[in-house]
C-alpha cells in the first residue's frame, strides 16, 4: 500500500536522543481515520493526538532498547509506527518481552496521566475551551484501546512478539511457527468478534489482514 523508505517529505525529529522519522503516509492515514468534513478542525486535533500517542508508544520500545544498549530509530508510518533497533547483541527472550511490553505500557501510563490531568482541569476549571473535551477523549481512546489492541498475540503486534519470545523462552521447537499458528487462530477469532459482536469494521478488517499475513508466513516457512 505504501512504501516507507525515506522520502524528501519526511519529518525528522529527535526525542531523548532517539532519532524519529515521520513518513508522509502517517499523516495521510491518520487524517483519513479522523476525517470530519463538517468540522475539519477536529481532524487536525485527531491527527495531533494520534501523533503524540503513537510517539509515546514507540518511545516506550525505543528507550527500553536504548537501555539495553541497542541503538534505535523510530519510524511513524501508515500502520502506526515501529522502533527499529539492533537486537543482535546480548539479546534474550526475556529482554525482547520487556521491550515489546513497554510500548503498550507507555500507552497505559500516558492514559493514566491524561485522566489525572483531565480531573485536575475539570476540578479547577482550567482551559475551558470548545475543543478541550475532544482532545482528552481522543487521547484517552488512543492510549487505552490502541494499547489493549496491540497486546493481542498476533504478529506483528506487540502481543505477537511477546508470544514469539515466550515460545523461545519455553524452548519450543520452531517458536516462530508456533507463534504464527497462534496468530492465525487468535486473529480469526478476533475478526469474528469485532465484526459480529462489536460492529467495529476497522478492527475486524485489520484482524483479517493480519490473519492472512500469518497464513502466508506459515506457507513461506514450509
Amino acid at each position: 500500500m505504501f512504501n516507507i523508505n525515506p522520502t524528501p517529505f519526511d519529518v525528522r525529529l529527535v526525542a531523548f536522543r532517539v532519532p524519529i522519522r515521520v513518513h508522509p503516509s502517517f499523516w495521510i492515514v491518520m487524517a483519513l481515520l479522523g476525517w470530519n468534513p463538517e468540522r475539519p478542525q477536529l481532524t487536525f486535533i485527531f491527527v495531533a493526538c494520534a501523533f503524540f500517542s503513537v510517539l509515546v508508544h514507540e518511545l516506550g520500545h525505543a528507550l527500553t532498547s536504548e537501555w539495553f544498549g541497542w541503538p534505535t530509530l523510530i519510524v511513524l508510518h501508515f500502520f502506526g509506527g515501529v522502533a527499529v533497533s539492533d537486537r543482535y547483541r546480548n539479546n534474550t527472550p526475556g529482554r525482547s518481552i520487556l521491550v515489546s511490553l513497554m510500548g503498550p505500557g507507555a500507552g497505559f501510563l500516558f492514559w493514566a496521566t491524561i485522566r489525572l490531568v483531565e480531573a485536575v482541569f475539570n476540578h479547577q476549571h482550567i482551559l475551558e475551551y470548545e475543543y478541550r473535551a475532544y482532545v482528552f477523549a481522543y487521547l484517552r481512546m488512543m492510549n487505552w484501546y490502541w494499547s489493549v489492541f496491540n497486546l493481542i498475540p498476533v504478529l506483528p503486534l506487540d502481543g505477537g512478539h511477546v508470544c514469539h519470545s515466550l515460545c523461545e523462552l519455553l524452548r519450543l521447537r520452531n517458536p516462530l511457527g508456533v507463534a504464527l499458528v497462534i496468530g492465525v487462530a487468535v486473529s480469526g477469532a478476533a475478526a469474528y468478534y469485532f465484526l459480529h459482536y462489536r460492529d467495529e469494521q476497522m478492527a475486524g478488517m485489520i484482524m483479517i489482514m493480519l490473519c492472512f499475513q500469518s497464513v502466508m508466513g506459515l506457507q513461506s516457512r514450509r
